[in-house]
């Protein structure tokens, strides 16, 4: 039996996950820790942020499907900076991509699902 196609997440699905995230970063900020230790830890433990989870979204690696570890994770973030920075191009590049990966994505290798 093939396996089937991963359901790559879009844009909007994926604003809304970032909304709760910021939310949450924005209180972890101003009390304990903040977006540089909260997203990395959340991807590699859970391979998902809160606000990933609550929308039923995954962060795996694009070549296989599978968990990403520290390392990517990192990189991801940094990717996510850079895609904020310029603009939100980065980010808005989900809405017309073919596997909806952003800036972020192509740069650490990774996808976004459902």
């Amino acid at each position: 039996m093939a396996a089937q196609p991963p359901q790559y997440a879009g844009f909007w699905i994926r604003v809304v996950a970032y909304i709760i995230d910021w939310v949450i970063m924005l209180f972890l900020s101003v009390t304990v820790i903040g977006p540089l230790i909260y997203m990395p830890i959340m991807w590699t433990w859970k391979g998902a942020t809160v606000g990933q989870m609550a929308l039923g979204l995954k962060v795996v690696r694009a070549a296989d499907g599978g968990p990403i570890d520290v390392g990517t994770s990192i990189i991801r973030f940094i990717g996510l900076l850079i895609a904020f920075m310029v603009i939100f191009i980065g980010v808005i590049w989900v809405a017309f991509d073919s596997k909806k990966q952003g800036w972020a994505d192509k740069i650490a290798g990774t996808v976004v699902i459902k």
